[in-house]
């Protein structure tokens, strides 16, 4: 591990130890539903590696950025759900050893700026690891960000946490006053298409968040899609100011979000008691000069790789075990798992895999199934659990040594 003392003996020797920088926004899907103006995602892809099979370990903001902040899964960092009073998660606890933690041992100087929801209250971070904690509106949180990193003597880490494109629940407010983008259709699997999918969806329909667009109709889901495209140039727009404060030729950046949102596919909004590619997938870019040679990458990685990931890039040790793996090398996955735990008070487990030809989620409370043949069916419309026992129960046998019920 880097100490400050060796890392003033390798700046002596014109070995200048990297600063890092995430960016992360909320609830930004990888599978945008039409064309978004985002020169400055362009900017960081022209200079870093754009992985394309990313996912969340959850699609759940605390618990998705446990796993962000400590390369553990979320049943081992214990933050299963969301930390709001109306929800049943726990805070996570300082003891865990976050990335912050790591970086601030070896002498970097730690801030973390924007949206944090893993403890209440959140004011004050210096036990997770991060000693400069500033919070606010996204263009208040660039902006007190991009005054803390100009000019900034490292080695330094810093997190940008952007709220948006979270913003999306305020559509209906907000449709009034949204143009329909010409690129944006109406979602390809048609509105509330639920047949013979697992009754906990059309619960969420019923009962839960999904009343708010159950009535959709096309034009309507064009307008939520297009709004939400709105949000995301947004925060692209805020990426560029944090990117101007920095030396880009000396710092390590990492460009992601904590999960996706669901977009209208499947009838279905936001995030919920399902597991679909939409809310799975997530933005991830790496631009790591002299560690990592630009281009694309389709290795399978989750969001418990970043911090060890970030660590390795920077030259130092993570000092506990942990779930994930550094990704500066290719991962040698053929699947990839995820879980969810519980809508605030309403738990419903899933525990979900996927290949590249399949995917299986299994309902832990219900005991039901879904089955997708990705190679023929990749929007995951056509639920075959009771057609492939035998593929079924390959998969579900990786699924319970990855995580029993």
């Amino acid at each position: 591990m880097i100490t400050r003392r060796g890392w003033l003996q390798g700046l002596a020797l014109g070995r200048v130890a990297p600063n890092v920088l995430v960016f992360m926004t909320d609830q930004e899907s990888a599978l945008l539903p039409g064309t978004a103006r985002l020169p400055n995602r362009e900017r960081l892809i022209r200079r870093g590696v754009q992985f394309r099979n990313a996912y969340c370990t959850t699609p759940q903001c605390s618990a998705a950025r446990s796993s962000l902040l400590t390369g553990l899964l979320p049943h081992h960092t214990g933050v299963r759900t969301n930390v709001d009073a109306e929800s049943l998660g726990k805070a996570l606890s300082p003891d865990l050893t976050t990335i912050g933690h790591v970086f601030r041992q070896a002498g970097y100087a730690t801030s973390y700026f924007g949206k944090w929801h893993l403890s209440r209250p959140d004011k004050d971070l210096t036990a997770y690891g991060f000693d400069h904690r500033s919070a606010g509106k996204d263009g208040e949180v660039a902006a007190a960000a991009s005054i803390w990193l100009s000019g900034r003597k490292g080695p330094w880490l810093s997190w940008v946490s952007l709220l948006n494109p979270h913003d999306i629940y305020a559509v209906r407010k907000e449709m009034g006053s949204t143009m329909a983008r010409p690129s944006v259709r109406a979602p390809a699997s048609g509105l509330v298409n639920l047949a013979g999918k697992p009754i906990e969806q059309q619960e969420y329909v019923d009962r839960d968040q999904g009343k708010i667009t159950a009535s959709f109709t096309p034009e309507q889901w064009r307008l939520y899609r297009s709004y939400y495209l709105d949000l995301v140039e947004k925060t692209d727009a805020l990426l560029g100011q944090v990117l101007d404060s920095v030396d880009l030729d000396n710092t390590i950046i990492l460009y992601t979000s904590d999960h996706g949102d669901q977009l209208g596919e499947h009838g279905l909004p936001f995030k919920g008691p399902f597991l679909y590619d939409e809310c799975l997938r997530v933005p991830l870019i790496l631009s790591a000069p002299g560690r990592l040679k630009p281009g694309r990458r389709d290795d399978f990685v989750n969001s418990a790789d970043l911090a060890p990931t970030l660590a390795a890039a920077a030259g130092l040790r993570w000092p506990t075990a942990v779930d994930g793996q550094s990704f500066l090398k290719p991962l040698r996955r053929d699947w990839i798992c995820a879980e969810y735990y519980a809508k605030q008070k309403w738990v419903n487990p899933i525990r979900t895999i996927r290949t590249r030809e399949a995917k299986l989620s299994v309902y832990d409370q219900t005991g039901h199934r879904e089955y997708y043949d990705l190679r023929g069916d990749p929007g995951e419309q056509q639920n075959l659990a009771a057609r492939a026992p035998a593929r079924m129960s390959e998969l579900e046998r990786q699924l319970d040594r990855w995580r029993p019920a």
